[in-house]
């Protein structure tokens, strides 16, 4: 009993002096908005132009408040298609809003949904049911092989089905 008040004096001084540090680790999260995603006409570059050694991604072809998110803290709600998977669950997925979006459904126009990928050795419940990720969002064109991939990445920090664990 007599150590009691020393314990709880020695609890508040390391939580007091812990307090700034933790505070600079905390990074705030915008909810991504995926009507801004969607909220123009993408055109595909010339695929002749991108074969022809002319793989070049263009910036310009993104509105000023899509290209304003480049780089962001994100959380986003959406469905899984994933890419690559095991019994462990997904590495790499497609996040799209709309749970229709499947080989019977509506094909996505390629700023309909984003790119994710998780940390390195994580990987992700597959689920019917909306997922949420944390993580930086990356806007731009990615091109491999002479096609665009992709116009948006998300490097995940997490990824949470609703129902799981807080999800």
């Amino acid at each position: 009993m007599r150590w009691l008040p020393l314990t709880l004096t020695t609890c508040l001084v390391a939580a007091w002096w812990a307090t700034p540090t933790l505070q600079a680790q905390k990074v705030k999260y915008d909810r991504l908005n995926w009507a801004v995603l969607a909220s123009f006409e993408y055109e595909l570059p010339d695929p002749l132009a991108l074969k022809g050694g002319a793989a070049v991604p263009r910036a310009d072809v993104f509105p000023e408040k899509v290209k304003a998110l480049n780089g962001r803290h994100v959380v986003a709600e959406g469905f899984i298609i994933p890419l690559d998977v095991t019994l462990g669950g997904a590495s790499i997925f497609v996040l799209n809003p709309d749970v229709d979006v499947c080989m019977f459904g509506i094909p996505p126009r390629l700023n309909d949904w984003v790119l994710v990928t998780m940390p390195p050795g994580q990987r992700v419940m597959v689920s019917h049911l909306p997922t949420t990720v944390k993580g930086r969002l990356w806007v731009g064109e990615e091109i491999r092989n002479g096609r665009v991939t992709s116009l948006y990445r998300i490097e995940a920090e997490s990824a949470i089905p609703r129902g799981v664990l807080g999800g």
